[in-house]
Parts: structure tokens; sequence; C-alpha cells
């Protein structure tokens, strides 16, 4: 498979807002999502947002669990509009 070469970058492409680029990784927490806590895997049972507070429940808990104790590779997005493929 031969990629086709990249477009030109202009001087207003080069340019971004603060804080954006073509790619941002994010962890995406949904229902059966594994996730490592602790040394072990785990299954995202819930997630609720409340109050600006986002909390995972985990399969088998009755707890939320921050999600800053939890370990999930992010997902890669895309800033760019790419068309939609029917």
């Amino acid at each position: 498979m031969q990629a086709s070469p990249a477009p030109p970058v202009t001087q207003e492409q080069s340019q971004a807002p603060w804080g954006w680029a073509k790619y941002f990784r994010m962890p995406v927490y949904k229902p059966g999502t594994r996730v490592r806590r602790s040394g072990s895997w785990e299954t995202v049972s819930h997630v609720s947002l409340r109050r600006n507070d986002l909390a995972v429940f985990l399969v088998g808990y009755a707890e939320p669990v921050d999600p800053m104790d939890l370990e999930l590779e992010p997902t890669v997005f895309t800033t760019v509009r790419v068309p939609e493929r029917y």
C-alpha cells in the first residue's frame, strides 16, 4: 500500500488555537471497558457525571471510583473534519 504525500502546510494551517492539534488523546470510560485498578483488571459498569464530577462505577462494586485511580489506554481523536463513509 502506498501512502499519498501530505498536502503542503500553509502559514494559516500551522497555527492552531492554544490547546488544539490535529489529534488529541483522552481516556474514554464507557460500559464494558476494561480498566486496570491497583494491578487488577476490572470492567466499567456505568459512568455518572454530577456537578462536573466524573464517577466511574465498576462491576461488583457499589461505590464509585475516582477516574484518577484507573489506568486506561487513551483513545485518539481527530479535530480535523473527516467526511462520513457510507
